[in-house]
């Protein structure tokens, strides 16, 4: 006959704990109603299971302050990066208004030229600095439909720029000042002394000056208008130094251009004074 094991779970069914849980629970509500001792067991009670409280506690605050903590990195990593764009795009803004500041003031400046009788062909806008940047020549958007014509004497807002060298119908090439062998009859404007100012190799010289004129630096040179290529009156260059050479009969004289061919945006092309003369008699 085979064993069999049998095994049993001896104990009080769970309706049967469950009832002598509620009495209990109401034998102590009861007695924490009427007995001022079983209040002050509670007291004593709770300051020893304090310890075990805050043990079971630690886990749920460390979660919250981490969570805490991660969100607030997340805003403000959020926020650095909205506010880093932000400062960018007002960088942005704030340079494009300065150009378009300095770019008024410039056109400004040419339209003052007009008003005040200088007769002109076109306004245009240097669109590049010529194919090559060794070349010393730059490109604006006027040409031979808009009356440009090669020789045309081309001013920015400071000054002589250059002479027209290359025409097309739409755009033409400038030859610039200081980086071309041009050569420019001009005279100081405070004295009047007539002389010329060469151009080349990135600056303006003043070769044959003679020693016994007056030159001071802060002289300006403006055109003569003794050719017929550029109008009198045009400054071209402001005298940053001079002095008697010893040995030579000129000064020896160091010449900042009035022109900015680096920074101008918009020139004035004005006809030669053959052209101007035979428009003007033109019925």
């Amino acid at each position: 006959m085979p064993n069999h094991v049998y095994f049993s779970r001896r104990g009080m069914r769970p309706a049967v704990k469950l009832s002598l849980l509620v009495l209990l629970s109401l034998l102590l509500l009861v007695l924490d109603k009427r007995f001022a001792a079983v209040a002050e067991a509670k007291k004593y009670l709770a300051t020893a299971l304090y310890p075990m409280q805050w043990v079971a506690n630690r886990p749920v605050l460390l979660y919250r302050y981490f969570d805490s903590l991660f969100h607030s990195q997340n805003y403000l990593l959020t926020e650095n990066q909205r506010l880093t764009a932000e400062n960018t795009r007002l960088r942005l803004e704030l340079g494009q208004h300065g150009v378009q500041l300095r770019e008024l003031a410039e056109l400004k400046t040419l339209a003052d030229l007009r008003r005040y009788g200088l007769q002109t062909t076109a306004t245009a806008q240097v669109v590049s600095g010529g194919k090559e940047h060794s070349s010393g020549r730059m490109v604006i958007d006027k040409g031979g439909r808009h009356g440009v014509r090669v020789g045309d004497a081309v001013v920015d807002e400071g000054g002589l720029l250059g002479q027209v060298a290359a025409v097309q119908p739409l755009s033409a090439e400038v030859n610039v000042l200081a980086e071309s062998a041009l050569v420019v009859p001009v005279l100081v404007g405070r004295t009047g002394v007539r002389t010329l100012v060469y151009g080349g190799g990135g600056a303006l010289a003043l070769r044959y000056f003679p020693a016994d004129a007056d030159l001071r630096a802060g002289d300006v040179l403006l055109t003569s208008g003794l050719d017929d290529v550029y109008p009198a009156g045009i400054p071209v260059a402001t005298v940053a130094s001079g002095s008697r050479n010893a040995g030579t009969p000129y000064y020896k004289v160091r010449l900042n251009t009035a022109a900015a061919p680096q920074r101008s945006k918009f020139v004035l092309v004005l006809p030669q004074q053959a052209a101007a003369a035979t428009g003007g008699e033109s019925p």
